[in-house]
């Protein structure tokens, strides 16, 4: 297999079970091509990625739309040009051919505009591809050459999708963080055992708990720095506009931590600092009543 820029990334923590090893098949047991491109991608769920195509759906919506537009148009002239006002007021009587023809296709082209309308709804509402998981299929697909050029052009295009999803967005922004470290930091992370989804020495695909325990041991490490990190400092801290201070510093940098971290709304970020900051002002407050 031909080498690949700079390592294909198979992130630890989206490996579910593995089958017993006797029995699992390495990423390069499978021909090359569609087989081998598919087997890499069925083993990480964030690599199902595919096209949105959101030019081609905005566009059919816009025709969509206007036909029904069209047809709502004509259904008023043929009101307005309605000769029997008893054709208007009681259905069960109403014969009139064109009304009844118009009726009938806006009722089948709705119902086309709302289920296209609801299946749009749901491909918008699907997770960006994240730019890691697309550059290591770039890599992958540059480095082995099995598929033809034009039909991975999709992985240049930039309204890309992934159907798989992550439980915790801050523990998977860190276990990322950590792999990549490890990956060009740590020259035994490719030895390790469980490193046995691929036979090529660039493509990592581990499958161990090193990633993710290393990455909760940080997350809690932060945590908990953000939490006690101001009460230490004001306990030296005498004057009360320098813990006035330490206390802003410290609910904006744990509302940039928690912004960054998590995919927090605006409300959200709103309560979780004024709660933060409340804490802090309750919790050193009753410390340091003793200094003037």
């Amino acid at each position: 297999m031909a080498a690949i820029t700079p390592s294909t990334i198979l992130p630890t923590h989206h490996l579910g079970m593995l089958a017993p090893k006797q029995n699992r098949r390495m990423i390069e047991d499978y021909r090359p091509g569609y087989p081998r491109f598919t087997a890499l991608i069925a083993a990480h769920d964030l690599y199902f990625i595919s096209r949105r195509f959101s030019k081609l759906r905005a566009r059919l919506l816009l025709l969509k739309q206007d036909r029904l537009v069209v047809l709502e148009r004509q259904l008023e002239e043929a009101d307005q040009a309605e000769v029997c006002p008893l054709f208007l007021a009681r259905r069960r009587s109403d014969v009139n051919p064109t009304r009844q023809a118009l009726l009938a296709e806006i009722e089948s082209r709705l119902a086309d505009y709302d289920c296209f309308l609801e299946k749009t709804h749901r491909m918008l509402s699907y997770d960006r591809a994240k730019s890691r998981d697309v550059l290591s299929l770039r890599n992958w697909v540059g480095g082995t050459a099995c598929l033809a050029r034009n039909e991975s052009e999709y992985l240049e295009e930039r309204d890309l999708i992934t159907l798989g999803t992550t439980q915790d967005n801050a523990l998977s922004f860190l276990q990322d963080w950590i792999e990549d470290r490890f990956m060009y930091w740590y020259s035994g992370y490719r030895q390790r055992p469980l490193h046995d989804m691929s036979s090529d020495s660039n493509v990592y695909a581990y499958s161990g708990s090193l990633v993710r325990r290393t990455a909760k041991v940080l997350l809690l490490a932060l945590l908990a720095s953000s939490l006690l990190t101001p009460a230490i400092v004001c306990n030296f801290v005498n004057n009360m506009k320098a813990r006035v201070i330490v206390i802003v510093i410290a609910t904006v940098s744990f509302l940039v931590l928690l912004s960054a971290l998590t995919k927090s709304k605006s409300m959200e970020l709103a309560v979780a600092g004024a709660t933060y900051a409340t804490v802090l002002v309750v919790f050193l407050s009753n410390v340091n009543s003793g200094y003037p």
